[in-house]
C-alpha cells in the first residue's frame, strides 16, 4: 500500500511537472522581473544602469521520496525553486535638432533564470533590446518595442527509477534515452513585445503585450533520427500586463497601483490537443511616500489568482533601491485529503525581490574665472 501511494503521488507530481514545461515562468511580483515579463522594459527607467533579481519557491513544505522497498532510490520532489536575475542599461538618442529635448532612447540588457522541480530543471540566458519613443510636446506618452533572444537548456538528472529497473532488481535501465546518466537539450528561443505607456503627474499607465517562443523550437530530448514523431514543439505564449498609478492626494504622496497579469499558451504546433497554460491575476497596492529627501515609499496590498491563490505583498523603495516580498496562499490546498498534502503551509509560495537603479552623473568642469578689479 505504501508503494502504491508513493507511485501514485510521484505520478501526479510528474504529470504536473510535464504539463508545466509548456508554460513560461511567471512571478507573483511580475513587475519586479521586468526583462522576464517583456523585453520592452529593457532600459525603461531613469538612471545609468539597473540590476536586480527575484527568487520564488513553492511547495517547499512537501517532500516525497520513494519507499525503502525500492532500494532507497534518490528520486524525490521537494518543491519548485525559480531564481532569476538581470542587468540593463539605457542609451539616449540625441535629436537632430539640438535645441529640442531628447524624447527617444534605447536599452540593452541580459537576463537569466533557473527553474527546478525535483530532477527536472530549465536554465535560460537571454539578450534583450528595446527602443522607446516619446510622443507629444513633452514626450510623456511613450511607445516601446522590444525583442529578446537567447538559449534555453532543459535537463533531467539520471537518478530516476524506471520500470525495467523494478522488474530486474534495480539493475541499470536499458532505456536508450537515459543510458549514460543525465539528459539535456539546448535550444534557441526568441520573443518580442510592444508597450504603450503614459507618465503623468497624477496618473501613470503601462499596457504591454509580448509573444514568446514565436519560432516554436523543438524541446524534445530525443533527436529527430530516433523518431520524428517524438518532436515536441515549444508552443507560443501570449503575455499581457497592465499597470497604473493613481494619485489620491494633490501632492501624490498617497496613491494606488493596480496591476493585472494575463498569460495563455497558443496551441499552434498541432500537438498536445487540449493543452492549456492559462493564468490571470489582479493586484492592488497602496503606495505611501514618506520623505522627499530620502525618497522613501512603502507599498502594501494583495490580490488574487484565478487558479486559487490569494496574494499578499509588501514593498519598500529607498531612492534607487527596491525591495519586495510576496506570499501566495493556495486556497485549494486545504481541501486535499491526502496526508502528504493536508498541511496548510505546504501549498504556499513566497517571493523575495531586490533591484537597484544607479544614477551616475558627470561632474561638470568649471574653469576658474579671474575677475580683474577696477580702480
Amino acid at each position: 500500500m505504501k508503494i502504491l501511494k508513493s507511485v501514485c503521488l510521484l505520478f501526479i507530481v510528474g504529470f504536473c511537472t510535464s504539463s508545466s514545461q509548456a508554460q513560461d515562468i511567471h512571478y507573483t511580483m511580475f513587475d519586479m522581473a521586468p526583462l522576464e515579463l517583456n523585453p520592452v522594459y529593457t532600459g525603461y527607467y531613469a538612471g545609468t544602469f539597473r540590476v536586480g533579481g527575484i527568487y520564488r519557491t513553492q511547495w517547499a513544505g512537501l517532500s516525497v521520496s520513494t519507499p525503502p522497498s525500492l532500494n532507497n532510490s534518490s528520486q524525490s520532489f521537494s518543491g519548485f525553486q525559480t531564481p532569476s536575475a538581470y542587468i540593463d542599461v539605457p542609451f539616449g538618442i540625441p535629436p537632430k535638432d539640438k535645441s529640442k529635448n531628447m524624447k527617444s532612447w534605447a536599452g540593452v540588457g541580459v537576463s537569466f533564470y533557473y527553474d527546478a522541480v525535483g530532477n527536472v530543471s530549465n536554465l535560460a540566458a537571454s539578450l534583450s533590446l528595446a527602443y522607446h519613443l516619446g510622443l507629444g510636446q513633452k514626450g510623456n506618452t511613450i511607445v516601446s518595442l522590444g525583442v529578446q533572444g537567447g538559449i534555453l537548456q532543459r535537463r533531467i538528472s539520471g537518478d530516476y527509477t524506471f520500470e525495467d529497473q523494478l522488474l530486474n532488481n534495480n539493475a541499470p535501465t536499458t532505456d536508450p534515452l537515459y543510458v549514460g546518466g543525465n539528459v539535456s537539450k539546448t535550444l534557441p528561443d526568441f520573443s518580442g513585445g510592444l508597450m504603450v505607456s503614459h507618465r503623468g503627474r497624477r496618473f501613470g499607465l503601462e499596457a504591454a503585450a509580448s509573444l514568446n517562443h514565436f519560432t516554436n523550437p523543438n524541446y524534445s530530448f530525443k533527436t529527430p533520427d530516433q523518431n520524428e514523431a517524438d518532436e515536441a514543439k515549444l508552443p507560443m505564449t501570449i503575455i499581457a500586463n497592465l499597470a497604473m498609478k493613481i494619485a489620491l492626494t494633490q501632492k501624490g504622496n498617497l496613491f494606488l497601483r493596480p496591476l493585472f497579469f494575463f498569460q495563455n499558451t497558443l496551441n499552434t504546433t498541432g500537438q498536445g490537443e487540449g493543452l492549456s497554460a492559462f493564468d490571470l491575476n489582479g493586484q492592488l497596492l497602496l503606495g505611501i511616500h514618506f520623505n522627499d529627501m530620502q525618497d522613501i515609499t512603502l507599498y502594501l496590498g494583495g490580490g488574487y489568482r484565478v487558479s486559487g491563490d490569494a496574494i499578499a505583498r509588501i514593498g519598500l523603495d529607498i531612492k534607487g533601491l527596491k525591495f519586495g516580498f510576496a506570499y501566495d496562499i493556495n486556497t485549494h490546498a486545504q481541501g486535499l485529503n491526502y496526508k502528504l498534502f493536508n498541511n496548510n503551509n505546504r501549498g504556499m509560495a513566497f517571493e523575495v525581490a531586490l533591484s537597484y537603479v544607479a544614477k551616475i552623473y558627470k561632474v561638470p568642469v568649471i574653469d576658474d574665472v579671474l575677475i580683474c578689479p577696477r580702480f
